[in-house]
């Protein structure tokens, strides 16, 4: 590390708050050349703690937890985010702390790997197995990127960002996901800066996303009353900003929310797990992961997902994505026609419906039609509606 880039941290720290990124200012800029660059999607993962990731591989290596990611290196995934604690980003951890981080300078490429999870180790070192560092700590990026690493065209990327207690309403004393915050911007900027650095390479496109958060607002009972439409906004802002930045070709990209735990310590969740539920119902290619089978694989202090969590969580990700996937390129085909009040493909009106009927048995193979309860019968038949999807 040079002198330049060591008295690079600080200034960067303290300015953030005057130069704080604006959506106006964040563009994914096409090639130089006018060369024909292969097409790569980039998955992105967001949200607060439990998409941070409190789980480490020293976890792993010790209960064989999740043994699929021992010694996990994926060399056809490239992750784009803050590995380790570096300097300026080492206990901040935390929306209370972190406004004036200027996450997105501190981002970088990396293959995947363990390193991209919690920075705040200090803080609670007994939650851990002994000797864990930073770069041992990983959220659901490090499965998502298992699955990926063998899939066509063996390259891969993803892009995260994640930040413990970010709520997604407004709090005077600390960051939060609201459209047009900090840390709103800084998922954006990421983003950009993503792309760009590979502009000459490969052309990414934003090709789904991963929003595991909530936990924080169901400790607010007006936070909590108010989140369908907190989500239902920030889903609808991010997609319109990377379309309009030129990072996603796609209207409507795929969301997969992860509904936040039945757990006791979130006091308000009902009304978090029901906004969660209601806002991916209204929305078009949403789904809802649940989480509450994890009840029992929690890191000490009750409330983060451990290893074996963190890893069937990523599991899930990646079926919903594929999933979504598949629904996306099926939906220009499905359209309502209003007048009718029936299905046609393309409609006279060209009304896109967002509860579009189930895919063709073609086109959704049996091992994914049983993660889709609300769509297909245990016999696989159609029942001619796609709500919710609920993994």
């Amino acid at each position: 590390m040079g002198i330049a880039r060591l008295f690079k941290y600080p200034v960067r720290l303290l300015g953030a708050a005057l130069c704080c990124a604006s959506v106006q200012a964040q563009v994914c800029k096409p090639p130089d050349s006018h060369l024909s660059l292969p097409e790569r999607k980039l998955y992105i993962v967001a949200g607060q703690s439990n998409a941070v990731g409190l789980a480490s591989i020293r976890g792993v290596r010790k209960n064989r937890n999740a043994p699929f990611l021992d010694h996990a290196i994926y060399p056809n995934v490239k992750i784009y985010g803050v590995h380790g604690a570096p300097p300026g980003v080492a206990g901040k951890d935390d929306a209370a702390v972190s406004r004036n981080v200027e996450w997105s300078y501190f981002a970088g490429w990396r293959v995947a790997s363990p390193g991209f999870g919690y920075k705040n180790v200090a803080d609670g070192p007994h939650l851990f197995p002994f000797g864990t560092r930073p770069g041992d700590f990983f959220g659901p990026e490090l499965s998502l990127a298992r699955h990926l690493n063998n899939q066509p065209p063996r390259d891969h990327y993803i892009a995260k960002l994640a930040v413990g207690n970010a709520s997604l309403n407004y709090s005077s004393s600390a960051d939060n996901w609201m459209p047009t915050s900090h840390l709103y911007n800084e998922l954006l900027k990421l983003i950009a800066d993503a792309h760009n650095s590979k502009r000459e390479i490969v052309r990414l496109r934003v090709s789904g996303m991963f929003f595991m958060q909530g936990e924080t607002d169901a400790l607010n009972q007006a936070w909590s009353r108010n989140y369908e439409k907190s989500l239902f906004d920030f889903i609808t802002s991010i997609r319109r900003d990377l379309k309009h930045m030129g990072c996603s070709d796609q209207e409507e990209f795929p969301v997969v929310v992860g509904r936040i735990q039945d757990n006791p310590v979130w006091v308000h969740r009902k009304y978090v797990r029901a906004g969660q539920q209601e806002a991916a119902r209204k929305l078009p290619l949403i789904s809802v992961i649940d989480t509450d089978d994890f009840a029992s694989h929690l890191v000490p202090d009750g409330i983060h997902f451990n290893e074996y969590a963190q890893n069937q969580l990523g599991t899930r990700v990646y079926r919903a994505l594929e999933e979504l996937t598949l629904q996306g390129r099926a939906r220009s085909l499905v359209r309502k026609d209003p007048s009718r009040g029936q299905f046609a493909g393309g409609g006279t009106n060209g009304v896109e419906f967002s509860e579009y009927c189930c895919l063709a048995a073609s086109s959704s193979s049996p091992s994914l039609q049983r993660f889709l309860p609300r769509t297909y019968t245990h016999d696989g038949v159609c029942q001619g509606r796609m709500c919710t999807s609920l993994y």
